[in-house]
């Protein structure tokens, strides 16, 4: 009986409204088919899927909440919920948007630091968002700064199209 309190305790506490519920199922609802619509979509028509439609003026209001669903949803680690740095920034990207907040989604690409096969150097690759022209909610940013940007999206002119 008292871990059950503790649990309606804990749901209580991390969700103050029904918008907070419904904004965590949304969230895992995509989580659950972002691998299904990455093999389907090709990268442009996934980003723009993913893409709502930019609202000036939105205070991002659940920012807060949608960064602590989402970190704790990846967070358990299992099966389709193994947080990777794309899927994390897909999903944030789509959510803070839709939260009013104007953040882009960048890839890069660097040479690994692990040791190659005959000589050959890979790449590796990160995608992380941008705000204002910093990394947004990265959790290294020096490790992400090695990257060398490849694409942004939107770039400058489609973001203030949709601004």
């Amino acid at each position: 009986m008292h871990s059950r309190r503790g649990a309606i305790g804990k749901i209580r506490t991390n969700f103050t409204s029904f918008e907070d519920v419904l904004i965590f199922a949304q969230i895992v609802f995509l989580i659950t088919l972002l691998p299904l619509i990455m093999k389907l979509l090709s990268l442009p028509a996934l980003l723009k899927m993913l893409t709502p439609e930019y609202r000036k003026g939105k205070s991002g209001e659940m920012e807060e909440k949608i960064i602590k669903y989402t970190d704790y949803i990846f967070s358990r680690n299992f099966w389709i919920y193994r947080t990777t740095c794309l899927k994390r920034s897909l999903i944030l990207y789509h959510f803070l948007r839709k939260d009013g907040i104007n953040v882009q989604l960048c890839f890069g690409v660097r040479y690994s630091n692990k040791p190659a096969s005959a000589g050959d150097k890979e790449l590796e690759g990160h995608a992380w968002l941008m705000y204002e022209g910093d990394m947004y909610l990265e959790n290294n940013v020096d490790a992400a700064s090695t990257y060398k940007v490849t694409y942004c999206f939107p770039s400058d002119a489609e973001g203030e199209q949709n601004a």
